[in-house]
């Protein structure tokens, strides 16, 4: 099967299911979950990057997790000045942002400037979640099994068995809540 072009998309603009097989992109860290007949993705980095854009594109995606991701996709066009156009269509599905401190840091700088503070800003639900002292390497296991490489590549201050437990806690119950719709949701904006 192939993509769907541009005359066979749905109304929304998204990839309808049937359109093609449902994409896994393990190399570039997207991951999935499958609640009955729920998806959710998610993804750190770049891997993060891909599963928003596929939360924009297809149709049965119904929930995204980016993980200290920039949402690259949302960037559609330059101005005349070299600023960045971004999308304001509203972000189809429910959408967390989780943040390394320095990221989040940023991005608050950018404002609505910034490509994930935009989707958020347009989404139909969205959370954005910060862990206090992470890094961009704490939110892989990398700093578990190699401390000193992780610690050259970019990590926190933050214990690095409490960040991978904390994203994976708030991972799960974002999916809970978006997928299963699970009650007594609610996340912290920091950690």
């Amino acid at each position: 099967r192939r993509l769907a072009s541009a005359s066979q998309r749905g109304n929304d603009g998204r990839q309808p299911a049937a359109a093609h097989p449902l994409l896994l992109f393990l190399r570039s860290g997207v991951a999935l979950q499958q609640a009955s007949t729920r998806i959710g993705l998610f993804g750190h980095s770049l891997g993060g990057a891909t599963a928003a854009q596929l939360g924009r594109e297809r149709s049965d995606v119904d929930a995204v997790a980016v993980i200290d991701g920039t949402m690259f996709g949302e960037e559609v066009s330059l101005n005349p000045d070299g600023t960045v156009v971004l999308n304001q269509t509203p972000y189809p599905v429910p959408l967390l942002n989780l943040y390394n401190e320095s990221l989040d840091r940023d991005a608050k700088q950018q404002g609505a400037t910034y490509s994930n503070l935009s989707a958020s800003a347009h989404a139909i639900e969205a959370y954005d979640v910060v862990i206090a002292g992470s890094g961009h390497l704490n939110f892989t296991d990398l700093p578990l099994f190699s401390p000193a490489l992780a610690g050259m590549l970019g990590t926190g201050t933050v214990d690095s068995r409490y960040c991978i437990e904390t994203m994976n806690q708030i991972v799960l119950q974002f999916f809970d809540h978006t997928l299963k719709g699970s009650a007594g949701f609610g996340l912290q904006e920091v950690y």
